[in-house]
């Protein structure tokens, strides 16, 4: 449990860093026709579904079962990336024609982004 407070800590300060640079750049990303409030979105919803699968992944990390790791992992991905595609698929469907392309450019930035950091975060405990 410990190591998933310290992936917890990490990833409230990614929400917080990305969420402060969308705050400071907002007439920029404004100017560049980029939804900030997309963009504000999609970056909780991704720390809310990063924390639940780091979380199911962490807890396989102490099955002695190999198996169970990797199933952990492939089930870890796939609830995030069909969560994710989900809310595209909703937000494209209520929009339309006004579908704000780069916004969701930016939310596809940042899965890859908060995917990184939480790979990085469990292959560093799991050497542990």
């Amino acid at each position: 449990m410990k190591m998933m407070n310290k992936t917890t800590y990490v990833f409230v300060l990614l929400l917080l860093i990305v969420q402060g640079m969308f705050t400071l750049s907002r007439t920029w990303l404004s100017a560049h026709e980029v939804n900030v409030t997309i963009l504000s979105g999609a970056n909780f919803l991704l720390f809310l579904v990063t924390i639940l699968s780091a979380g199911i992944t962490a807890k396989s990390f102490t099955n002695p079962n190999l198996q169970a790791s990797i199933r952990a992992v492939m089930l870890s991905f796939m609830i995030k990336f069909f969560v994710l595609a989900l809310a595209a698929f909703i937000y494209i469907y209520r929009e339309r024609k006004a579908v704000n392309l780069p916004a969701l450019y930016g939310a596809a930035f940042l899965y890859i982004v908060y995917t990184g950091v939480e790979i990085r975060l469990l292959l560093r405990a799991l050497k542990k």
